[in-house]
């Protein structure tokens, strides 16, 4: 880890030894903030009891994990993905995912994860989709077997309903809570679970 890197997260760690957060996923919430230098969404990431446990235990080497957003698989350092033998997919610009969004009479997200349903994807990342997300809740609540999400889709419209809806289905999950959320935030959170999965955090998981 380089010495600014270092002193960064050195310093959002003491920081957030002031506010009221729970042990549990701490790492994650450090990588959030770091990604966003902002300490108040610290206390609006909400991570499911045995989430991290079950991430961890999931991510394998072959593993498909599907992104919203080209913006969010992005974010998502190659040296870690390359190290865990993974692979992000992205389906929404993809003529598939257009043809089926007009064919149904859908938005490009939702579309995106019905394909990606159908390709029995079960790791799911959004930082931007929120009827993406929703759609995702659908497929869940008929009985898809997700594995984990991570849910932090941005915006207005549906935003903070579509997490709510995904906390209330079970699936082991992390979100930022309301309308916040975005690729950058997303993507440090899953660079957080690479870097626990790889031993690089030098932490201990707690709770």
């Amino acid at each position: 880890m380089d010495s600014i890197e270092s002193q960064s997260l050195q310093l959002i760690k003491t920081v957030l030894d002031h506010y009221s957060l729970p042990e549990y996923g701490r790492f994650l919430v450090e990588r959030a903030v770091h990604a966003t230098a902002d300490f108040s969404i610290a206390s609006l990431i909400f991570i499911q009891p045995g989430f991290i446990e079950t991430s961890m235990n999931k991510i394998e080497s072959g593993s498909e994990i599907y992104c919203d957003t080209e913006m969010v698989s992005s974010g998502i350092s190659p040296r870690l993905l390359q190290q865990c033998g993974i692979k992000l997919t992205v389906f929404v610009h993809q003529q598939e995912c257009y043809a089926r969004a007009q064919r149904d009479n859908i938005t490009r997200s939702e579309a995106a994860v019905d394909l990606s349903c159908e390709k029995n994807i079960r790791k799911f990342i959004f930082g931007n989709a929120p009827t993406g997300l929703l759609r995702l809740v659908q497929h869940i609540n008929r009985g898809y077997q997700a594995d984990f999400v991570i849910g932090m889709p941005v915006g207005f419209i549906s935003a903070a309903f579509s997490k709510q809806q995904l906390l209330q289905t079970g699936v082991p999950a992390v979100v930022l809570s309301g309308p916040r959320g975005g690729s950058s935030i997303a993507a440090s959170v899953f660079n957080a679970l690479l870097k626990k999965k790889l031993g690089e955090n030098g932490m201990e998981i707690k709770g």
